[in-house]
């Protein structure tokens, strides 16, 4: 019967219908009081950043696969510290599950947003001094988070060096503006001189490509241009949209989460099917 019901739950049809939507909305309520796993209730969407916990959970079970006990998540655009707490928060469990611990950092300049650059980071939509950040009480609200806290600019470029971060394996992106998405790529810069700092893949997250008709956000604006413009620029890494959630209804976050293959990593070509084809197939099965 149990089975019956988990084959029920991640049947496709049913995921994307409105008992779906329902048995979703009754676990989320009953998490509280069931030891549901955590897979599960990521799955389930039943914690509160569905999106970020998928991405760490999986990036934590990739670097696991490549031996590493130990990654690094990355906000940029951190402002009042709701989505770094819950990183903070989430790693515990990304703990209990996978045995990998989680550093998390987040990238903000302190003071709200910078001026904007021209027409391309929305400026009819973001302003300057939006977003502000009280440091010292999210300090205290998370102290084991990393806060690199000036214009990214000036901070992105000796990130590596200075603080020499387990490998990167989630980046969460809300900086809003096309230039400053546009800065948080220089990190792939030292993919090739500190390939040790990162994983081959990276799974990450942009808050800024989805909005309302009075954003507008589009492939020639905001997030997708900076996007689209890293990629024409270079060959070692690219940045795309994931295409194993895109059919997935149920999951508000599908279209925002994207992949980033760092090409010329040591250990982008290293196998790690062993084992995990049975798995995936077993997944497939219960999504036909």
């Amino acid at each position: 019967m149990k089975s019956l019901i988990s084959k029920l739950l991640y049947m496709r049809e049913f995921r994307n219908s409105l008992a779906g939507a329902a048995t979703r909305q009754l676990i989320r309520s009953t998490s509280g009081w069931y030891n549901y796993s955590v897979d599960f209730k990521v799955d389930m969407l039943a914690v509160e950043r569905p999106h970020y916990a998928w991405c760490m959970l999986n990036a934590a079970r990739l670097g696991q696969l490549l031996g590493h006990d130990r990654i690094s998540t990355i906000e940029f655009g951190v402002a009042g510290g709701n989505g770094l707490a819950y990183m903070c928060d989430f790693a515990k469990d990304v703990k209990a599950v996978t045995g990998v611990t989680v550093d998390c950092y987040g990238f903000d300049t302190g003071a709200g947003m910078p001026p904007p650059e021209g027409p391309y980071d929305l400026p009819f939509w973001f302003a300057a001094k939006q977003y502000k950040m009280d440091q010292d009480a999210l300090q205290k609200r998370v102290p084991e988070a990393k806060l690199i806290i000036g214009d990214i600019r000036e901070t992105i470029g000796d990130f590596i060096e200075t603080h020499q971060p387990a490998p990167i394996g989630a980046v969460f992106n809300d900086t809003d503006y096309h230039s400053s998405t546009r800065e948080t790529f220089r990190i792939y810069d030292k993919v090739t001189t500190h390939p040790q700092h990162f994983l081959p893949r990276s799974f990450m997250y942009f808050d800024d490509v989805l909005g309302s008709e009075l954003e507008m956000y589009g492939a020639h604006n905001g997030q997708l241009r900076a996007i689209s413009e890293f990629n024409d620029s270079q060959d070692a890494v690219r940045i795309h949209r994931n295409q194993n959630l895109i059919h997935q209804d149920h999951l508000p976050y599908r279209h925002q989460i994207y992949y980033g293959h760092l090409f010329e990593h040591p250990d982008y070509n290293r196998y790690i099917g062993a084992g995990r084809q049975e798995i995936l197939e077993d997944l497939l099965k219960l999504s036909a």
